[in-house]
């Protein structure tokens, strides 16, 4: 099988005590997939390895990966506790459906079955995803085009991570981008690419991490996006890179078609907490959130940052783009949940969490169970797949 020992790299199983003589079943399933259809084949395998994984006894781990130069290459990599177990999968309903949606979507498959040597980790549970660490967001819904065209609404949607494409009546912005070109794995399929963006009248960009500040990202969208947006400091990096961006001071107003921009104070001078991270020393106004009126009601964007006094003090918005990770640099979850009370009827529109693959890392690894015995009204808590839209509203209305 092509590029089988790239494969066994990812096979250092969470399970331990299996030898050769165990009746552990393994099998590497290589699919070749019509490009014009990976979404469709990956949503629909997503769903039934999760299903799989959750509710059969006997399916221990299933992996899918595709191939980095290739991503019509899809590798699948299965764990059951014996070949009994794997012959009752293929029975399920759930496995059934996925067959079916499949059908047509697959060129070539290839199996393979395969024998563990030894199967070490320091991972008591889950593996390459984590997926029984971090906490998962629903499958993604992929959208196209009709997401820019004019709407009698404001709609939000989920990018991934931090980022949001906001399209209020027709205007568009997206608020950190995350799309391609990233440094660390990714545990959900983005649910546009750059490259299909049809235009953009404006990108804000709340500070220069580089979850946030994307250059691979923003490279692309760059000729299809009137101008970005951020603090001086991230616009003079914006600026070396030949980007149209334009630099604000906390608290200045700016205009974007029918939509009011405010720059809203962040703390999240991290690096000067670690010496050695930069020759720089930063300042607090180099990061931001955005405070933004829309004709449907205000949005804000939080961005990174530590609590602040300023943060409890804000008008009431009809929505919080809600970073709840539970890192000394974020909010800490103790910290949100203060947030999220001080303005209790606010829905909270989750984000920085379930999107990269990094279960050690506190700003990345936050869970959404944490907050519903703790946050007042909790069934303002929005819990969006990418792409998935969310329509604004005033809630005073």
């Amino acid at each position: 099988m092509r590029n089988l020992s790239n494969i066994f790299l990812l096979l250092i199983l969470s399970i331990s005590g299996y030898s050769q003589e165990s009746s552990l079943f393994m099998r590497i399933v290589e699919l070749t997939v019509e490009e014009s259809q990976l979404s469709e084949f990956r949503e629909a395998l997503i769903e039934d390895i999760e299903t799989a994984v959750n509710t059969e006894e006997g399916a221990l781990e299933i992996y899918a990966v595709y191939e980095r130069e290739d991503s019509t290459k899809v590798f699948v990599i299965e764990t059951f506790a014996s070949k009994e177990a794997h012959t009752s999968h293929q029975k399920t309903a759930h496995f059934l459906k996925y067959k079916n949606a499949t059908k047509g979507m697959v060129k070539t498959v290839e199996r393979t079955e395969v024998v563990p040597i030894t199967l070490t980790s320091k991972l008591e549970t889950g593996l390459i995803g984590k997926r029984n660490i971090q906490a998962r967001p629903p499958a993604t819904q992929p959208f196209g085009a009709e997401a820019f065209q004019a709407t009698n609404n404001t709609t939000i949607r989920w990018l991934g991570n931090a980022g949001f494409l906001i399209n209020s009546r027709g205007t568009t912005l997206m608020i950190d981008p995350l799309m391609q070109g990233f440094d660390m794995p990714l545990m959900i399929d983005i649910p546009i690419s750059p490259q299909n963006v049809p235009k953009l009248d404006a990108v804000l960009i709340t500070h220069a991490d580089n979850d946030h500040y994307s250059i691979p990202t923003l490279e692309v969208l760059a000729p299809k996006t009137t101008a970005f947006h951020s603090t001086i400091y991230v616009d003079s990096l914006m600026q070396n890179q030949g980007f149209p961006s334009v630099g604000h001071e906390i608290g200045d107003t700016f205009q974007i078609e029918n939509i009011e921009v405010q720059l809203t104070p962040a703390d999240h001078a991290w690096q000067n907490a670690y010496p050695g991270t930069s020759d720089r020393t930063f300042l607090q106004e180099d990061s931001a959130g955005f405070w933004i009126e829309t004709p449907d009601g205000c949005i804000w964007a939080t961005g990174d940052s530590r609590l602040m006094k300023a943060h409890l003090d804000m008008r009431i918005p009809d929505a919080i783009l809600f970073d709840f990770s539970n890192s000394e640099w974020h909010f800490t979850l103790e910290g949100a949940v203060k947030l999220a009370n001080t303005y209790p009827n606010t829905p909270l529109l989750l984000h920085h969490w379930g999107t990269i693959d990094a279960p050690d890392f506190p700003p990345f690894n936050a869970d959404p169970k944490d907050l519903y015995d703790k946050v007042v009204n909790p069934e303002r808590i929005v819990l969006l797949a990418p792409g998935e839209p969310f329509y604004l509203k005033r809630i005073n209305d």
